[in-house]
């Protein structure tokens, strides 16, 4: 793998500065010439980033299973959004689509990896194995898969960027946490690993472990229940997705020396941990 990545390394482009200055409006933004790969983009933390990200001129790969709201996606942010119906389980068709991306959406410097889900309630033992299989592959497996297919382009570009969308389950401990929560903990703690293969290669890597946030990710793990759903978010103010989005330009808007390794974001009222 180091091998891999030296070599990468040595024949990586040199990329325009990461921020500028905007007159305009307070604080740093991206370069309108990065093109962003997200994944989980048709709802929730991804669609944020997405908007926020393209409301300051940049362009974005959004990854997402849902066709129709892709489409809507698109015809919403227009030419800088390009849309890939895929599966991030997926991996032999997940590095065709992104080879077979347009020359001005080839260029690929920063990936936002948001996909992931919770599914079924109760004890491990309450849970379907449909379900732990499924919350395995595209919580473990799919960010994996997304990361090496894009993780070459990263590094070429010379001011690459990783972030991980991983969670407060994976520091904190909490009843029915089970599966979803170590699926989390593994991205963390890969996310930890991966850093330092990274080290000389100009890409960065950030954990972001968000506390609840309103999305359609209780509604998923409430199999589409709304009324079931809603009561996550009952004893508390929730974070919204724009929140989280936030920390991740954040941290994205760094200087390219500096590196933010991990960010821990959560509602004022939610506890430390669950009981």
């Amino acid at each position: 793998m180091l091998s891999n990545l030296r070599e990468l390394t040595r024949h990586r482009r040199v990329c325009s500065p990461v921020i500028h200055k905007n007159h305009n409006q307070k604080g740093l933004q991206l370069n309108s010439d990065v093109t962003v790969v997200v994944t989980g983009v048709t709802s929730g933390i991804g669609l944020a980033c997405a908007r926020k990200l393209i409301a300051q001129g940049n362009k974005v790969v959004g990854i997402g299973r849902r066709t129709e709201r892709l489409s809507a996606i698109a015809d919403e942010l227009r030419e800088n959004f390009y849309p890939l119906t895929n599966d991030v389980r997926d991996s032999a068709q997940l590095k065709t689509c992104l080879k077979g991306l347009p020359a001005e959406f080839a260029d690929i410097s920063k990936l936002i990896n948001c996909a992931g889900l919770i599914q079924g309630q109760g004890t491990l033992l309450d849970v379907s194995d449909e379900h732990v299989s499924t919350m395995l592959d595209t919580n473990i497996n799919g960010l994996i898969n997304v990361t090496r297919a894009v993780l070459p382009a990263l590094i070429k570009s010379g001011c690459g960027h990783v972030i991980n969308l991983t969670s407060i389950g994976a520091h904190y401990h909490y009843k029915g946490g089970h599966v979803y929560a170590a699926s989390k903990a593994f991205v963390d703690h890969f996310g930890r690993c991966l850093r330092t293969e990274l080290v000389g290669t100009k890409v960065r890597l950030t954990n972001i472990a968000p506390g609840k946030t309103r999305s359609e990710f209780a509604l998923v793990q409430c199999a589409g229940d709304q009324s079931l759903a809603d009561r996550a978010y009952s004893s508390l103010t929730p974070l919204e997705p724009m929140d989280v989005a936030n920390s991740v330009l954040w941290a994205l808007q760094q200087p390219q020396h500096v590196n933010i390794n991990s960010i821990e974001l959560m509602p004022a009222d939610q506890e430390l941990s669950y009981r």
